[in-house]
């Protein structure tokens, strides 16, 4: 080998050969050209178009093959005042009968039986390999109901505070069926909560009933009781006068009846005297002297004085007295102030107060409370528990089917565009970094020759 090869070798090893095609610049340094890369790629343009057309293609099949979900809402809110119609004479809150009525929409019996007799369960079951119950759940899954939270500013000058509503959506494939799922859904969920709250108020109402009857009864009973209470205290206080006065009676019939024996006894032992003075007619003592005739003898009884003795008025008015006081059978109409004694019992046994209690029929008129309780019970047995123009829910926005499904179709385009894209540039970068390889390869390998 002569001095100019050797040279040549030598400035091969040391000078490298540039080219287009290469990214590195120098075998041992790791910078890399934007330039060059740029060209590079532009190499690998046909590779690159290739993928992104197939991912393009593929991305536009599965959009196009993929089944379409859609989102349907429907909304509730509470009832006013005049749309619960009888229901807010029972003193039941509107939210409460929303709340009542979210819960038969939760409920897996309405839901079954709602998705029995629905397009929606026909369909499903026409093409899928699901049972009924599997159906269910399925459909149990995809339902949910959640509280519309609406801000201030959206509420109408005469809501101070926000409306309370209920949103019920559903996820399904089939938007039409769908929708006619939630309005079947929404009817039967308000009819099965009226007829519970029918049956709840029902009951609610017989309990009442019979408390207000039983209170009615213990006061019709204590108000019995009480009567006859009063009439056996104004009996045992009458029969105590009557006692009292009938004691006063007999001692005065006692002493009357005394009075007349010893007065027999008297008017006994002056007859004998008379008898035995032979004095017949009444006398007094100048009567008695020798020398009077007995022309002047005169009855002057009435005026006699009282220290006389009884004899003085002689045996035949004696004997009269005397027969008079021995057949005498009844000392009253001798006596005095027996006969108002008298009066007084009769009053008292014939008391109008008794007379008046025990004529009584009703003896609830004069208990307040009595009034009360019958008022009471009359408006609840008046009160209706049947609701037939009673509304629990308002639909404020019906099933509404979106124009679009869940998944953006565009997005979801855009997306597989975007991973072909990518997935392009990882190939081509790839491929120049194994063309790259082999030409550092072939160099070294002809500058070892």
């Amino acid at each position: 080998m002569n001095m100019e090869t050797s040279i040549r070798l030598e400035s091969a090893r040391t000078e490298p050969k540039y080219t287009e095609s290469y990214l590195v610049r120098d075998i041992g340094n790791d910078e890399i050209y934007i330039g060059d890369l740029l060209r590079s790629l532009m190499r690998e343009w046909k590779t690159i178009a290739l993928i992104m057309l197939v991912g393009a293609v593929s991305a536009l099949a599965f959009v196009w093959s993929s089944t379409k979900t859609y989102l349907v809402e429907s909304k509730l809110r509470i009832p006013t005042e005049h749309e619960l119609g009888g229901i807010y004479n029972h003193n039941i809150a509107p939210r409460d009968t929303l709340k009542k009525v979210v819960d038969q929409i939760l409920s897996a019996e309405v839901q079954a039986s709602v998705l029995e007799n629905s397009g929606l369960g026909r369909e499903l079951l026409e093409h899928s390999n699901l049972s009924a119950i599997e159906l269910s759940k399925v459909v149990r899954a995809n339902l949910s109901v959640d509280l519309v939270k609406r801000d201030y500013f959206e509420l109408k000058k005469e809501e101070k505070t926000p409306f309370e509503e209920i949103s019920v959506t559903f996820e399904s494939t089939h938007p039409k069926l769908a929708a006619e799922f939630i309005k079947m859904l929404i009817e039967q969920a308000e009819v099965s909560a009226l007829d519970n709250l029918s049956n709840d108020v029902s009951a609610v109402k017989q309990i009442k009933i019979n408390n207000i009857r039983q209170q009615l009864d213990s006061l019709t009973l204590a108000a019995k009781l009480s009567r006859e209470a009063a009439i056996t205290r104004l009996r045992e206080a009458n029969q105590e006068l009557v006692s009292t006065y009938q004691q006063e009676i007999d001692l005065k019939l006692e002493k009357a009846l005394r009075d007349r024996e010893n007065q027999i006894i008297r008017w006994t032992e002056a007859e004998n005297m008379a008898n035995s003075l032979g004095i017949r007619e009444p006398v007094t003592w100048d009567d008695l002297r020798p020398l009077r005739k007995a022309t002047q003898i005169t009855n002057e009884l009435g005026n006699k004085d009282a220290s006389e003795p009884l004899y003085f008025r002689g045996t035949r008015f004696l004997n009269a007295e005397l027969s008079r006081l021995k057949n005498r059978n009844d000392d009253r109409p001798f006596i005095s102030g027996i006969t108002e004694l008298e009066k007084k019992i009769i009053q008292i046994k014939n008391d109008p107060k008794i007379a008046a209690l025990k004529s009584r029929s009703n003896d609830t008129i004069y208990i307040e409370k009595f009034d009360s309780l019958q008022r009471q019970l009359t408006s609840l047995l008046n009160r209706s528990t049947q609701f037939e123009s009673a509304r629990m829910a308002v639909v404020s926005q019906p099933a509404i089917i979106p124009r679009s499904p869940m998944q953006n179709s565009m997005l979801l385009l855009i997306a597989g565009l975007f991973l072909s894209a990518f997935l392009a540039l990882v190939v081509a970068m790839v491929r120049i970094s194994l063309r790259n390889s082999k030409e550092r390869q072939g160099r070294v390998a002809t500058i070892g020759v």
